[in-house]
């Protein structure tokens, strides 16, 4: 019997509201030792030790590791237990098409959806992008990331869709990595922040063909930066994505 605390490593069964809880913990754990790196691509994910992180039940572990495999974080192996993806080249080229499709449509419905302070926002975030871009000596390259993030974010949430949302989880956050803009040559950075601001220019004006476009278009540009490939060719890269 627990008395409202999880007990780290107990295998017994969850329910109710709290399990919910401790399951969305254990993900989000889990999906940051990924993103951290603490997890590697084809790395074993231990139970306990995610229990010790966490400090969730097994129980709880094993849900979460459940959905992270459905996501895309991780891979259900027989004998081997939950196995971290190993991102190739390969994959990371769907994921752009699949960002491209995704993130468009998102962009559609934030352009008839978003309020006047979610465009404010918008606009407030690619002008500090561009001006991050713009820095001198150099720009630093880890708020340039932050700032992307959450612009694509905005209009995420903007869009008001909690389903795209969590289809989006998997397909944005599994293959990023810090230095993502690393590839980024200073005319690419501008290109990009031209980007930024023609996409909150089309959802300023309610124009749901246009966002979508310009979103589709900005994600296959970092497609190309990155890998170095046409929209719809396959290729060879050698780092995860940005956009």
């Amino acid at each position: 019997m627990h008395d409202g605390h999880t007990v780290a490593g107990d295998d017994g069964d969850d329910n109710g509201a709290g399990a919910a809880s401790t399951v969305d913990i254990a993900c989000e754990v889990i999906r940051e030792a990924i993103r951290s790196g603490r997890f590697a691509g084809g790395d074993r994910i231990r139970e306990l030790e995610v229990c010790e992180m966490a400090q969730v039940s097994r129980t709880s572990v094993r849900h979460a590791l459940a959905l992270l495999a459905a996501e895309g974080f991780v891979e259900l192996r027989p004998n081997r237990g939950a196995v971290v993806i190993d991102w190739t080249d390969e994959n990371l080229l769907e994921i752009f098409d699949l960002r491209a499709m995704l993130e468009g449509y998102g962009a559609s419905l934030a352009a008839l959806r978003a309020t006047a302070q979610e465009t404010a926002q918008m606009r407030a975030e690619a002008e500090l992008f561009a001006s991050l871009v713009g820095a001198v000596p150099a720009p630093d390259m880890r708020l340039i990331a932050e700032s992307n993030n959450r612009l694509h974010r905005l209009i995420l949430d903007a869009g008001k869709n909690k389903r795209l949302a969590s289809m989006l989880v998997a397909v944005v956050h599994i293959p990023l990595v810090k230095q993502t803009f690393g590839r980024y040559s200073a005319a690419s950075l501008a290109r990009s922040a031209a980007q930024h601001l023609d996409l909150v220019a089309a959802i300023e004006s309610r124009d749901a063909v246009w966002a979508e476009a310009a979103m589709c278009a900005h994600i296959h540009a970092a497609k190309q930066v990155i890998f170095g490939v046409p929209a719809q060719a396959g290729g060879s890269g050698q780092e995860a994505p940005a956009a």
